[in-house]
């Protein structure tokens, strides 16, 4: 039996069910070898034992540096660009840097964890409502408004890639989306993810197929 442990850090109870209930799934179903795979929210307070929620990059430091120490062999992230705090290494707000961004975080976490394995830090562009854009499917079966859902697919019809909904104040996806209704990030993701099918988010969202791709093939 190999013993082989994958961990997927996020910030918040939407990711987690996301990459629960689709991606590690998924993970099993396209892999052949034996490995324990599993999502966790990054601790944010540990005399509380507090998980999720607003995290900053020393946070992050930790949990990846504890998941280390217990021999982890992959590490990887499912962050939102979208705000993500100034604390990261390379920070920036220009989606066009986040390449960049993300080979900064993997140097420096790299030179402060001397015995890291792989460490594949992603970001989602910009946040992870993108992927709700993927198909108009979730919302129809969320939404029972003509007038909300019109507003919605004229968003969904400006971008063939969810992922270039931009990340602005007013303009990130879930920016847009409480523009329009009453969203609820848990609840209603939930729901619509339950909708749109694995396939459908991974050939519409480049940035997050060619990750969850990377996954595949460090885990083969």
């Amino acid at each position: 039996m190999d013993n082989r442990r994958l961990v997927i850090l996020v910030e918040g109870e939407s990711e987690l069910m996301f990459i629960n209930q689709q991606v590690i799934p998924e993970l099993y179903k396209r892999t052949k070898v034996a490995w324990s795979i599993e999502a966790c929210k990054v601790i944010t307070n540990r005399q509380l034992n507090k998980k999720g929620g607003s995290i900053n990059y020393e946070y992050l430091l930790n949990d990846v540096r504890r998941f280390s120490a217990q021999g982890c062999d992959v590490i990887t992230t499912f962050l939102d660009f979208f705000r993500l705090p100034t604390s990261f290494p390379g920070y920036t707000s220009d989606g066009s840097q986040i390449d960049t961004v993300e080979e900064t975080i993997k140097q420096d976490v790299r030179e402060k964890i001397a015995d890291l394995r792989v460490f594949i830090p992603y970001l989602q562009k910009y946040e992870f409502e993108a992927l709700l854009f993927s198909s108009m499917d979730g919302f129809r079966y969320l939404i029972d408004d003509n007038g909300i859902l019109e507003h919605i697919e004229i968003i969904f019809n400006q971008y063939l890639n969810p992922e270039d909904i931009n990340g602005g104040e007013l303009t990130a996806p879930s920016k847009r989306l409480l523009s329009i209704f009453n969203y609820n990030k848990v609840a209603d993701s939930s729901e619509m993810l339950a909708i749109i099918c694995f396939d459908t988010i991974y050939s519409k969202c480049p940035r997050f197929s060619s990750w969850f791709d990377r996954l595949v093939s460090v885990i083969q």
